[in-house]
């Protein structure tokens, strides 16, 4: 392998270029390598100035997240910056791409930074639960004051060059080629003695006075929310640090957080889940297939679904012709897309202009054939098998040969489906969650005939349109419904058994869910929850009465204006408890007897976190998903598990695999059919593994 970083010298200039692609990822390889360059590089008589660049498309974009549990990796970066901001030589960094994390910490310990015209920066280590390591806490508010800092370091939000400019984080913008730039500016200031060392660590300017930085520090702990992960706070105490401590104790009270942090599950539980959207991206494909390209789209089939998707298709910038059955579904469908434009526009969203252009890319018909043109038709009819396949002959009638043929069924055969077709290796299951123009996940649901060209085609659609795929096999449920519908069954159990439906809730979302369970059946109907009984009860697990009592009433939640809540049918968005539902859950309670228990929250907790985990190792056991953590990435974009516990595979990696093996063998006594331990969660503990461990087979 060639060496990732080179020396070349030329008129008094050693430059060093790293060249590992594809991001140039501080790697131990390069860190190692550019550490010996630069050492080269000072012990060269010849060298009056040293320059630091990237070939490839950017400028280190950081560590590789995969190494960040290595200390060894982590620590070389911090002692590089210190090797750089000590050069007796002055160092020049030449920015271009996009500068991140570890890659931006390096250049700040440049005596000089230039940057291409296109180049970005960022500091994005909050979103990962941490805080930089190497020194970026203390030499930022150093190059641009202790406000600015706190901004890019609490939201991690990208910096074009113009801003970064302005701010002091860079010195200077190429007007040209950045490395012909770089060697004409250096060269030149050489000639006229004019470069000097400038270690960051002595450049106070920026922190004076003191108070009015301090003052800054405090506002911003006084708005910052009591949260569940403590590196915004920590990122607060280190910025304090560089104002307070000498600059070598202000690293080490930096290093310090650094290393708290990253042991702290919720840092953990985000990097795993930076890396596993990462990983979605690839279908699952032996080979790699080019996807056929998509520049329209069609929607028959309207509805808040078939609304959302076209949304979705228009924001993407795709000509989108959406179909529907008669000219009243048309109009209603059409105004209810106006309508989420209009309130866009309201809330500052959306300008005018770009509202206007999007619904100029909108056609609305009643006739299937105008589907002839498009790449792509995504068919959103009623969950009616019948329906859905009248909708399916139709569309093989008129769409284009090749195109794809994609269904946003929840529970419908597929193969059944694509059967009726002459073009089953171009059907796939699309399944979009509501609002489909909010939420960003959607399954792409291989059947047995689909070709690889077609599940690189509705994966590369997938992202065009702005959303997150996993894969999923054919089966009742999918992935997240899946889950989802395991976690209200517990739920259902834990009412039944003795605790109150706000008391669910409650806990659930102190745990971090947006939602409780039974606000969640809420807002997308109970009846939508019947194939789920059936299901389980089929398996032999015990059937919950509330439900169908509820939906025997007429409750089938926000819709009708009452489900496990009372919702407001004018005004303002309200829920309340119902002294009715009481009743109800009482009378259940009766007719158990002396079976009724207290639980507290973590108890309520266990339960509904032991049930997801063992639906996703039923999921894997049915080969319906890749991997664990795709079924991470579902429940967390889908049905908003908390994005700093992980997901339910990585909160089970994370409460031990064996605990919560022992709590469904205990569950299990109450009713096997629904707690006995999936194989796969034996299997797990029998070999001392972890479900993160399934997710690079």
């Amino acid at each position: 392998m060639s060496r990732p970083v080179t020396v070349q010298s030329a008129e008094g200039i050693s430059v060093l270029t790293i060249d590992h692609p594809p991001v140039n990822a501080l790697k131990p390889a390069v860190l190692t390598s550019l550490s010996a360059s630069l050492a080269e590089a000072i012990s060269d008589d010849d060298a009056k100035a040293i320059v630091i660049a990237a070939r490839g498309k950017t400028f280190p974009a950081g560590i590789d997240i995969r190494d960040f549990d290595d200390r060894q990796v982590t620590q070389a970066l911090a002692d590089l910056c210190v090797e750089i901001e000590g050069s007796p030589k002055p160092v020049i960094v030449a920015l271009h791409g996009t500068v991140l994390g570890g890659g931006l910490e390096l250049a700040l310990a440049a005596h000089y930074r230039f940057a291409d015209r296109r180049a970005s920066f960022a500091m994005p280590d909050v979103t990962l639960g941490l805080s930089p390591g190497a020194g970026g806490t203390q030499r930022l508010p150093r190059l641009v004051g202790a406000a600015p800092a706190i901004d890019l370091l609490l939201t991690g939000r990208r910096v074009e060059v113009d801003e970064a400019l302005e701010l002091g984080l860079i010195d200077e913008v190429a007007d040209g080629p950045l490395p012909i730039y770089t060697m004409k500016q250096v060269s030149a200031r050489l000639r006229k003695d004019a470069l000097e060392c400038r270690p960051t660590a002595k450049r106070m300017a920026k922190l004076t006075p003191p108070k009015v930085h301090l003052e800054a520090i405090e506002a911003a702990r006084g708005k910052l929310a009591e949260g569940p992960v403590d590196a915004p706070g920590r990122l607060l105490d280190c910025i304090q640090a560089s104002l307070l401590l000498p600059f070598e104790a202000g690293l080490t009270f930096e290093r310090s957080a650094f290393d708290d942090l990253l042991a702290a599950p919720e840092s953990r539980s985000l990097r795993h889940v930076f890396v596993a959207e990462r990983r979605t991206r690839t279908p699952p494909l032996d080979e790699p297939v080019e996807p056929k390209p998509i520049k329209s789209l069609g929607v028959m089939g309207g509805g808040l679904v078939g609304a959302g998707i076209a949304i979705a298709g228009l924001d993407a910038g795709l000509p989108v012709t959406l179909v529907e059955a008669n000219i009243e579904g048309l109009e209603a469908t059409v105004e209810t897309i106006i309508d989420v434009y209009d309130r866009q526009v309201k809330r500052g969203r959306l300008d005018d202009a770009t509202r206007d252009a999007r619904m100029a890319r909108l056609t609305g018909t009643t006739e299937a054939e105008t589907l002839s043109r498009v790449d792509a038709v995504i068919e959103t009819t009623p969950e009616d098998p019948g329906g859905k396949r009248r909708a399916f002959t139709t569309l093989d009638a008129v769409m284009k040969p090749g195109a794809l043929l994609a269904t946003n069924t929840a529970s419908l055969d597929i193969d059944g489906l694509a059967g009726v077709t002459g073009r089953a290796d171009n059907v796939v299951g699309l399944h979009f969650f509501p609002p489909p123009h909010v939420v960003r996940l959607v399954e792409v649901v291989v059947a047995t005939n689909t070709s690889d060209q077609a599940i690189a085609t509705a994966f590369a659609l997938s992202r065009v349109i702005g959303k997150t795929p996993i894969a999923a096999g054919v089966g009742p449920g999918y992935v997240a419904d899946r889950v989802q519908g395991a976690y209200l069954q517990a739920a259902e159990y834990l009412v039944e058994d003795g605790a109150s439906v706000p008391a669910v809730d409650r806990a659930m979302r102190a745990y971090g869910f947006p939602m409780g369970p039974f606000q969640m059946a809420d807002f997308v109907g109970l009846d939508m929850g019947i194939a789920r009984r059936l299901r389980y009860s089929a398996q032999g697990a015990r059937v919950a009465q509330l439900p169908d009592r509820l939906m025997d009433l007429g409750r089938l939640g926000r819709r009708s204006g009452k489900g496990y809540y009372l919702y407001a049918k004018e005004g303002p968005a309200t829920m309340a408890e119902d002294p009715e539902l009481s009743g109800l859950v009482s009378d259940i309670w009766s007719q158990k007897g002396g079976d009724i228990r207290e639980f507290s929250a973590d108890d309520i907790q266990r339960r509904c976190l032991a049930a997801m985990a063992n639906e996703a190792a039923r999921i894997m056991e049915d080969g319906v998903a890749q991997r664990p953590s795709d079924i991470d990435v579902a429940m967390i974009l889908a049905y908003g598990f908390p994005r700093w516990k992980g997901g339910p595979a990585m909160a089970a990696d994370l409460t031990g695999i064996l605990r919560v093996k022992r709590d469904l063998d205990a569950f299990a006594v109450e009713d096997a059919g629904f707690w006995t331990p999936s194989p796969l969660i034996s299997d797990l503990v029998k070999n001392g593994q972890r479900f993160a461990d399934l997710n690079d087979v």
